[in-house]
């Protein structure tokens, strides 16, 4: 600095460089070419899924232990392992179940309602014509109604005899099942 004056080279680069158009994150790709954007995960509220050993692959990469979001392709081809909004693996599906009556199926059991089931029915069958209440009462006013619960559950497990490990993703009334070959 000579005489108070300030040469280019000493003034603050953020006043010199332009501002991004874009977000970038720090790895110096833009916020939707990340591939929670890419693969188009539908919601954030996935089924979670606990993962305790390290999964590694024929190529020597792994799957660290910990908690992952597990999430269904919009085709339901594919289930996607999220861990931070960061897609870590991609698990082709082989079985499928999208429909209530194939649900109630595999749940059912040979046996009469005891009385206890009869009046859990009738309580759901209360439930839902006041949920519609609600439904009319908030379509009036323009409001949304207050989303119900979604059953959603994953789970992992090894199978010896195949060297997989099978997945299981259930949310609503879709399950689906992957896996991983060791």
């Amino acid at each position: 600095m000579i005489d108070g004056i300030v040469t280019p080279a000493l003034r603050d680069i953020d006043y010199l460089a332009p501002a991004a158009p874009y977000p970038v994150e720090v790895s110096g790709i833009t916020v939707h070419q990340n591939p929670i954007y890419r693969y188009s995960i539908p919601t954030d509220e996935q089924p979670v899924l606990l993962i305790k050993d390290y999964i590694p692959d024929h190529n020597g990469n792994f799957i660290a232990p910990g908690y992952y979001q597990l999430g269904l392709s919009d085709d339901r081809e594919f289930l996607y392992l999220i861990e931070s909004k960061d897609l870590r693996a991609v698990i082709p599906v082989f079985k499928i179940a999208e429909n209530e009556r194939e649900m109630h199926k595999l749940y059912a059991k040979n046996k009469e309602l005891t009385r206890k089931e009869k009046q859990e029915r009738a309580k759901k069958k209360r439930e839902a014509k006041r949920q519609e209440i609600i439904n009319k009462k908030y379509g009036v006013t323009g409001a949304t109604p207050p989303q119900e619960y979604e059953h959603m559950e994953a789970s992992i497990e090894y199978i010896p005899n195949g060297e997989y490990y099978l997945i299981r993703y259930e949310k609503g009334y879709i399950r689906a099942w992957g896996a991983i070959k060791k």
